[in-house]
């Protein structure tokens, strides 16, 4: 197998020639089987429909046979001139003939109309004299008997054999006081004559009882293996038409107790469709011989400028960069000689760019460096300053300058999160800051429980607090702010962190309130700071955290912020 790919591998003719082959092969197999059994497909469903339809056309015209029957049958067993008749025992009476003639009118054409008096047949219509008596425990007697009235349907077993049968039925004459029957009877010869047109010469079709003892074969029916496949596979419990090379179709007429089975050839002989498959394998061949003929040529059209874009791209991997593609093609072939003539262009002109690039980067680096020592001149003035005041005994100069150091260390580092403790350390040093500002008009309170190791985005309370003293605690000379931390669990294993900064202030108005719940920056655009820690936390964690603020009914402002609780500021702390 790998000397076989090997030997593909290193000829692009025969690259070519199998890439061909297996899409002509893929398009011809499969396309041909895949239109084939489309095509037996159709072909079986318009057949099918086609069968079902002659089926039950076939099916309302016996169904339209019995029914008249048993018109019949109703109508003479309610007749009070039969009635009277066998009432008195007269025999041969002249006034029951024209009543019997009158109501079989419309069945005469297929069937005979007996009426029975204990066993003994008085009057009929058929041609040729009266049939033979029957005794009373004859089968189609007595079940007419046992059912008082109803009609029964049944096989003559006087006129019956392997093939067929004189379809019998019959109903009793319940006035009378001997047993009296009315018998329709419809031989399988007249059955037969009725479906002519029905049945074409091709098709098979059996009336048959509910036990499969057949009254008339028709058509290929007549060689009795369908009902014998049919027997045998109802026995054996598998679906009737199993193992069947014709289409079968069986509807039953279930008052009656009869089945109608017809049967038809299959929609395609197997002939036709090996004879599909046959076209097939020739369209195989002859494709193997047309990608041998298109692989060749193709393989001498593409040769020459595949050679001399190969030349080229040795001689720029050597380092020439100024070498040239020239083509005179407008195909694909002439495109990537443009491409590459250009890339070896482009390639000399970025090559310089980086450079100048690389020069720029360097000088930013020289820059940035330069620009962090402003920070640490910073830190060491505060603290002079710090040392100064203490020395000369201001110590509000000495909480200022150290908290202001504390303050602006933590907001220039390079960190995001932190812990909340650690932002609660900014705010007490912003307070302190703030308390020297307000001549101690407020006081802080902190109780944030188990929480304090809890990862927060960095600066995300001082704007709260600040807006509780600048806005909220205005004024007043008892300002009180209490910051609360909490973990409120949400899932089985998801917790959240839910910080309060609650002061007793002038109080939040509705338009804040609102703003803030709508996360509209332009209601947030005299609060910078409200609106930053709202959107950090919303593009942060989703869109279901946040800041919210209420007005409590004891008065002041509660502002509400809600995290995922994590012990982490990494990834699995952030929203995906």
């Amino acid at each position: 197998m790998k000397k076989m790919k090997g030997f593909i591998r290193h000829s692009f003719r025969r690259q070519l020639f199998i890439v061909f082959l297996a899409v002509t092969l893929a398009l011809v197999v499969v396309g041909g089987i895949l239109t084939i059994q489309g095509f037996q497909a159709r072909i079986r469903a318009d057949h099918g429909r086609q069968d079902e339809e002659q089926a039950k056309v076939i099916s309302e015209r016996v169904l339209t046979m019995v029914e008249l029957s048993e018109k019949v049958l109703e109508a003479l067993a309610a007749d009070e001139t039969i009635s009277d008749v066998l009432e008195s025992g007269r025999r041969e009476a002249l006034e029951v003939y024209p009543v019997l003639y009158e109501e079989t009118a419309g069945i005469r054409d297929f069937a005979t109309v007996d009426i029975y008096t204990g066993g003994e047949c008085m009057y009929t219509t058929g041609i040729g004299g009266k049939p033979g008596n029957l005794p009373e425990d004859y089968a189609v007697l007595k079940e007419a008997a046992e059912k008082a009235g109803g009609i029964v349907y049944a096989l003559d077993p006087a006129n019956t054999s392997a093939e067929r049968s004189d379809l019998l039925i019959a109903k009793m004459i319940k006035t009378t006081p001997e047993k009296s029957y009315v018998i329709v009877r419809i031989g399988n010869a007249q059955i037969e004559t009725q479906l002519t047109g029905a049945v074409n010469a091709r098709d098979g079709y059996m009336l048959t009882n509910r036990f499969l003892r057949p009254f008339c074969l028709i058509g290929t029916a007549k060689d009795y293996s369908a009902l014998t496949l049919i027997r045998n596979n109802l026995f054996a419990g598998f679906a009737y038409d199993y193992g069947a090379k014709s289409n079968i179709y069986i509807s039953e007429l279930e008052k009656q107790g009869l089945l109608c089975v017809y049967i038809t050839p299959p929609a395609l002989e197997e002939s036709a469709v090996r004879a599909g498959y046959r076209i097939i394998i020739l369209l195989v061949l002859i494709s193997i011989l047309v990608c041998l003929f298109a692989a060749s040529r193709m393989t001498n059209l593409v040769a020459k400028p595949i050679n001399t874009l190969s030349a080229a791209m040795r001689r720029f991997r050597k380092g020439d960069f100024d070498v040239k593609i020239d083509l005179n093609r407008e195909d694909e072939f002439g495109q990537l000689a443009t491409g590459f003539n250009k890339m070896t262009g482009q390639l000399k002109q970025t090559m310089a760019e980086q450079v100048a690039a690389e020069r720029s980067v360097n000088e930013a680096r020289t820059k940035m460096m330069q620009a962090q020592l402003n920070p640490h001149f910073l830190y060491n003035t505060l603290d002079t300053i710090k040392w100064v005041a203490k020395a000369n005994q201001v110590p509000e100069i000495a909480t200022l300058s150290s908290s202001l150091a504390a303050v602006l260390r933590m907001s220039i580092s390079g960190d995001k999160f932190c812990t909340l403790a650690q932002e609660i350390e900014m705010v007490r040093n912003y307070c302190e800051i703030q308390k020297i500002r307000f001549d101690d008009s407020f006081d802080l309170t902190v109780d944030i429980g188990d929480c304090a190791e809890a990862v927060v985005p960095k600066l995300i309370l001082q704007p709260l607090v600040e807006n509780s003293i600048i806005h909220g605690l205005e004024g007043r000379r008892d300002g009180h702010i209490v910051i609360n931390a909490s973990r409120v669990r949400t899932g089985d294993e998801a917790e959240e962190l839910h910080i309060t900064v609650r002061d007793n202030g002038a109080g939040i108005n509705d338009e804040m309130i609102a703003a803030l719940e709508s996360a509209d920056p332009e209601a947030l655009s005299g609060h910078l700071g409200l609106n930053n820690i709202n959107t950090i936390i919303k593009l942060t964690y989703g869109e279901k955290y946040g800041v919210s603020a209420t007005r409590p009914e004891e008065g002041g402002t509660l502002m509400t912020v809600v995290l995922p609780y994590s012990l982490t500021g990494t990834d699995d702390a952030i929203k995906g």
